[in-house]
């Protein structure tokens, strides 16, 4: 992950609890000014202000997709709220790989089962139980990896 070099006229754009608030609220979703305004029970102009400052410092940006502009974050502003998911993500796929791996190697010593003396081949259960569980664990985290992932996607115009 990329670190984040931050400006004076980053920090000063951070400065503000009504920035900050600002862009909490962008991160839900992409809002208009009026939204933002009525979230955050301030006056159109007082939200425009601080929207002109945070666009100035690349935090946020509009999009004329419709009559209104729609602000939403940048990657630099979903960065600077959210350090760190990315980290989480390959820490999640890393141990879904693991957790797979078991999972398929305890499923086929169950199925190869051991040969003990006489010849007879013996299939424990229990590797067929933790194989399985393994298996559920893994398609766990990647739901996990998926929503996380979500989260951090930028949002389609």
């Amino acid at each position: 992950m990329e670190k984040i070099a931050l400006d004076r006229g980053d920090i000063a754009a951070l400065s503000s609890d009504v920035r900050v608030a600002i862009l909490k609220a962008l991160d839900t979703r992409p809002m208009t000014m009026s939204e933002l305004a009525d979230r955050l029970g301030l006056a159109r102009s007082t939200i425009h202000g601080h929207l002109s400052v945070l666009a100035d410092a690349d935090l946020v940006h509009h999009e004329n997709a419709r009559k209104w502009r729609d602000y939403t974050l940048t990657e630099k502003g979903r960065r600077i709220l959210h350090p760190g998911r990315d980290h989480r993500i390959i820490i999640i796929l890393g141990t879904s790989l693991v957790a797979m791996t078991a999972g398929v190697l305890c499923v086929t010593s169950f199925l190869h089962g051991f040969t003990i003396q006489g010849g007879s081949v013996v299939r424990e259960p229990l590797l067929l139980y933790a194989g399985e569980a393994l298996l559920g664990v893994t398609f766990v985290l990647w739901y996990l990896a998926m929503r996380c992932r979500r989260r951090t996607a930028p949002i389609p115009a």
